[in-house]
């Protein structure tokens, strides 16, 4: 069996005891301002006076908030447009840089190709036999002779 705290606690989570909570204090404050109205007068005092044109100021002031909802709304939708543009660009960015990497690493490959391919022609020439088995020697001074024109440290 439930304790009455426990009773209260489960009562106390309901969307009916928040009403009766909230309703409860409306009064409480409406009665505190009524009591305070009431001892200035009987001390002398003059109650502060309420606005006449409460409806105006009640329908300005909705007005007023109606435009800075309006004006936020505008805001976030602008921040919102922002962040999305910014995203936008990011990604923008963000492919533009794959495919440049992808292009450098095409070209990479390309060159990787061109090289093998020049070394082993380079091998096959200088791997070259005569009838009997022995190497060929032109193919060779060649090589060098095209070595030593590439080369820097030899040319002015």
């Amino acid at each position: 069996m439930a304790t009455s705290k426990q009773q209260y606690n489960r009562k106390k989570f309901t969307k009916e005891f928040r009403v009766k909570e909230i309703q409860k204090n409306i009064t409480k404050r409406t009665r505190l301002k009524k009591n305070y109205f009431k001892a200035l007068k009987e001390e002398g005092y003059s109650a502060p006076e309420r606005p006449q044109n409460d409806k105006d100021n009640n329908d300005r002031k909705h007005k007023k908030v109606r435009e800075l909802k309006e004006e936020k709304r505008q805001a976030g939708k602008e921040k919102f447009d922002e962040k999305k543009q910014l995203k936008k660009d990011r990604m923008q960015r963000q492919r533009e840089e794959k495919d440049a990497h992808r292009q450098s690493q095409l070209q990479r490959i390309e060159t990787s190709k061109a090289k093998h391919l020049q070394r082993e022609q380079r091998t096959k020439r200088l791997t070259q036999k005569t009838r009997s088995g022995q190497p060929l020697m032109g193919p060779k001074i060649l090589d060098m002779l095209e070595k030593i024109k590439n080369d820097d440290t030899y040319t002015n």
